[in-house]
């Protein structure tokens, strides 16, 4: 992980929460890599409603950021994959 990924975590994570979406497309892939990493166990198959739940954890009460959009980046940026409605960790960061 390099410095400005660091910086970009500390800036958008507060106590295990996100305070905001990042913009800039590789601050946003540090933060989206760093919330996989502390979230979802490599190998293991998620079904949509407990990704919903983690993520709603992770932005409950952020402005302008929820759970639907972080779960499409996450899978947009091939953090996460998706098929026949299960989710699993694309690679390990």
């Amino acid at each position: 992980m390099s410095d400005s990924d660091d910086a970009a975590i500390r800036t958008f994570v507060r106590e295990g929460r996100l305070t905001a979406m990042p913009s800039k497309l590789t601050r946003r892939r540090a933060v989206l890599d760093h919330l996989a990493a502390g979230s979802f166990t490599p190998g293991r198959r998620y079904r949509e409603t407990e990704v919903n739940d983690i993520l709603r954890a992770w932005c409950d009460g952020v402005p302008g950021v929820d759970h639907v959009a972080i779960r499409r980046y996450l899978v947009d940026l091939d953090i996460l994959a998706r098929e026949d409605g299960l989710y699993w960790r694309a690679y390990e960061a």
